[in-house]
């Protein structure tokens, strides 16, 4: 139901922007389109996977993976892949896991990786938004928006480090004991004790977390050159100090569970954004088409090393339904980007 209650979401809002807007403006905004532009931001958006490939190779490893980057690389695409073509919000990052944890009986740590890695990108996209905000002039319902994803990151942030101090046994990526015949200890007290166990791990461990925040930096620098690119692609007037806020303020709207990969909210948000800069309607919806563009090419390169069987066919575990959650929640960093 919920997953209907998206599809009619996204063609609800596309919906109005075609019944509000010109569309021969982005039909002619899309005709002019500076293709040496869109090359350079798909370039940035494959150099931002790479970078976040080597983060989430360094939070992993303490876990007890070792894996080349190459592989990381290879994973993060393929969960591109399966984020465009599963309905669930989280499908990419179950594939992930499963690639990662697979053969290994570390499943559940395999899963802990991918959500370490997408809460590290989605609170340095949170903190850029913020502080962007404070100097770039944003509508009163943007920077309303800025400031609550702020309250709602930091009281999130408490409770995570509220429970890693529960834990204070020093080897997280121990396996937990076997459940015997009786069902005790129970699957979710397992998972609980190994998620806090990792928590403590990585609240004792600043100088991984600083330089896996370093990382997350420079991915969502490159996600704003991206933006400005594509600005640049369409000739649309946008500064690239606005492109600060810009960015995140559209990724983090489109984590909302009302839209299928973002579409509609997505463009939406765009025009809203760039309205006030004088940007012509159907340019804004002709950024915000070719953003999508860049994230399907990166999708689809995934999906051919899917295809061709260079990375072996996905079995979602169940260690990862269970501590992803409800799968149509909405993701922490979808896109990618995000993360």
């Amino acid at each position: 139901m919920k997953r209907v209650a998206r599809i009619v979401g996204s063609a609800g809002l596309l919906g109005v922007l075609a019944w509000r807007v010109d569309l021969r403006g982005v039909a002619g905004a899309l005709a002019d389109v500076a293709w040496g532009w869109w090359l350079a931001a798909l370039a940035c958006y494959f150099l931002a996977q790479f970078v976040s490939a080597v983060r989430w190779r360094s939070l992993s490893r303490p876990l007890g993976f070792e894996r080349p980057t190459r592989s990381y690389l290879a994973y993060v695409l393929a969960g591109n892949f399966f984020n465009l073509l599963l309905p669930t919000s989280v499908g990419g990052d179950v594939a992930r896991a499963w690639y990662l944890g697979r053969g290994s009986g570390k499943g559940s740590q395999a899963v802990l990786s991918v959500l370490a890695d997408r809460l590290n990108g989605l609170y340095v996209l949170i903190g850029m938004a913020f502080l962007a905000a404070l100097v770039v002039p944003l509508p009163p319902w943007a920077l309303a928006f800025v400031l609550l994803s702020a309250g709602v990151a930091a009281a999130g942030l408490a409770l995570l480090w509220l429970a890693s101090r529960e834990r204070q046994r020093p080897e997280p990526c121990q396996n937990p004991p076997v459940a015997d015949a009786s069902g005790s200890p129970t699957g979710w007290q397992k998972r609980w004790h190994e998620m806090a166990d990792a928590l403590a791990f990585y609240r004792r461990s600043p100088r991984l977390l600083g330089s896996a925040t370093l990382l997350s930096l420079a991915v969502q620098l490159l996600n704003v050159l991206l933006v400005w690119c594509l600005a640049g692609a369409v000739g649309a007037p946008v500064p690239l100090a606005f492109c600060f806020v810009l960015m995140p303020i559209v990724i983090l709207l489109t984590l909302a569970p009302v839209s299928v990969n973002g579409m509609g909210v997505r463009e939406g948000a765009t025009l809203l954004l760039l309205r006030p800069l004088g940007v012509a309607d159907g340019q804004a919806i002709a950024l915000s088409l070719l953003w999508f563009s860049v994230f399907l090419a990166a999708g689809l390169t995934g999906g051919v090393w899917w295809l061709t069987g260079r990375l072996p066919r996905c079995e979602v575990p169940g260690d990862a339904e269970r501590l992803c959650g409800d799968p149509d929640q909405g993701r922490a960093g979808q896109p990618a980007t995000a993360a």
